[in-house]
């Protein structure tokens, strides 16, 4: 059986390992952007403490929701995908979010997800902890107390003078409070799926990596996938396949369905592009959590560079409008701007609940970035929530010891703050979200097929259908080890206790 996976970032990384296991499979990877073996990283990707938007960025833009602004939004370019470039936070949320998938989705509540958690890491401080794992492929870990930057130890006593509780494991199911923040990294060095999942995988001989190759769609005939078409260093190319994976993730996956005919028939018309298979949620379904930022003068030295950007993290819930919401709050360490010593502490609107954003085509051309409209606070209620989550963020930067350090910028109590200094915190889901055949905003089934479609997967972060409370990048991996154990043929066995997910 042939299988092209699409687009090498976090979740084609581990589709590709989990499914070249399999020897009745035959297994391609495509991806665009440039393949770095082990020990061979520019020093710019290996460090993990920031986003990544200088080099191996797509560079695309999208519309702030309710915001006027027009802001980018991080994307890599480079097998690894964002978890090359993204800021190596290796949280999971809360459990009571991922419940309200499973009621979405039956067998995708928390108790369905705690095994595959366990099971993809090696937790180095928690990991004799029974929510978590100490064998699996990526390795979490966090800066001891004693070695955190000025400013991560004048927040955190702060935080704590404000009453809120220190909590030793962000990952324990429910925690609230100020501490380390987990990482998937190694004595500052990130641990990517390109690392610990794809290169030891590519020694088999039925897995093949194919870089420099932009995917343009799919061709289907007769509601079954024939081919992937391609532009590759030589030119357009179509690849035969027998199956196909979508890994492009949730900016990308969408556009390559609708050039592929597949999606809303009003949006295919605008471009004219022939409806193949009529499919609503396409494109329709995106959330992502938006991040404020509240900048300050600092009146202490700010660390150089590449000492870490964040250390720890503040995790709360509060009361807005009757509703019980989880915001998170991550100080920066301090950088110098044009001389001026400056630190950012932001919020995250962590159980974002806003109206969803879109993604659609700019034209038929798959160079061409989709157009992004994001849903940040077009909800009022997710307004309320980051307003009061600002309020809160205030109260501990007026607290000393951080207040002694703290200058703020005029402005930072205007409500209107959020509006103007809104982005995202890089975590956009649900673009093809998972639902059953009768929703019709769903994309994909339990098992990650597209309904409608014989031999078309998505395994990414375009399927999730509720964005959990905090980064996403470890439920990325998580979903695609488990929609990997439902892809067709002789499965890998699924961990203890995980909830089973099959295909029909």
């Amino acid at each position: 059986m042939r299988v092209v996976i699409c687009g090498a970032g976090t979740a084609g990384c581990v589709a590709a390992a989990r499914l070249s296991e399999r020897p009745d499979l035959e297994v391609t990877l495509l991806e665009v952007g440039p393949h770095y073996r082990p020990g061979a990283w520019p020093a710019a990707l290996a460090h993990s403490h920031r986003i990544i938007k200088e080099t191996h960025d797509w560079g695309w833009l999208a519309r702030a929701g309710a915001s006027p602004r027009v802001v980018h939004v991080p994307r890599g370019r480079v097998v690894g995908g964002s978890s090359v470039t993204n800021g190596a936070i290796a949280l999971r949320g809360h459990p009571e979010h991922y419940d309200e998938w499973g009621a979405a989705v039956p067998g995708y509540g928390w108790e369905s997800w705690l095994p595959w958690f366990r099971a993809i890491e090696s937790d180095r401080d928690h990991g004799d902890a029974a929510w978590h794992g100490a064998d699996g492929p990526i390795p979490i870990s966090r800066y001891p107390r004693r070695a955190w930057l000025e400013l991560q130890e004048r927040f955190c006593e702060a935080a704590l003078a404000r009453g809120h509780a220190w909590v030793d494991d962000h990952n324990a199911p429910g925690a609230l409070g100020i501490g380390p923040i987990p990482l998937n990294m190694v004595e500052g060095r990130r641990q990517t799926p390109a690392d610990h999942y794809l290169d030891p995988a590519l020694a088999r001989p039925n897995l093949t990596l194919r870089a420099g190759v932009l995917v343009d769609r799919i061709r289907l005939h007769d509601g079954r996938v024939r081919a992937v078409e391609v532009v590759g260093p030589d030119g357009p190319e179509a690849i035969a396949v027998d199956a196909v994976a979508l890994c492009l993730g949730t900016y990308a996956t969408p556009a390559a369905l609708l050039r592929s005919g597949v999606g809303p028939p009003a949006e295919l018309a605008r471009h004219g592009i022939p409806v193949v298979h009529a499919l609503e949620g396409v494109g329709r379904g995106m959330q992502d959590h938006p991040k404020v930022s509240y900048r300050f003068e600092l009146q202490i030295p700010a660390p150089s560079w590449p000492a870490p950007w964040y250390q720890v993290l503040l995790t709360g819930a509060h009361e807005v409008e009757g509703e019980r919401r989880v915001y998170q709050v991550m100080p920066y360490s301090g950088q110098v701007e044009g001389g001026h010593r400056l630190t950012d502490l932001n919020v995250q609107v962590a159980d974002a609940r806003s109206r969803r954003g879109a993604v659609r085509l700019q034209g038929r051309d798959p160079a061409l970035q989709p157009v992004l409209e994001m849903g940040w606070f077009l909800e009022p209620s997710d307004r309320a929530a980051a307003v009061a989550a600002g309020r809160r963020l205030m109260e501990v930067a007026r607290t000393p010891p951080l207040a002694d350090v703290l200058r703020p910028y005029p402005g930072l109590d205007d409500p209107d703050h959020v509006l103007r200094t809104v982005e995202t915190f890089h975590h956009p889901v649900g673009s093809c979200r998972m639902g059953a055949a009768d929703d019709p905003c769903a994309v994909v089934d339990a098992a990650g097929r597209v309904h409608g479609l014989e031999g078309v997967w998505v395994l990414d972060a375009s399927a999730i259908a509720r964005v959990p409370s905090a980064n996403t990048h470890l439920a990325v991996i998580a979903l695609a080890e488990r929609l990997a154990a439902a892809f067709p043929g002789d499965p890998a066995p699924a961990p203890a206790g995980a909830g089973e997910v099959t295909a029909t």
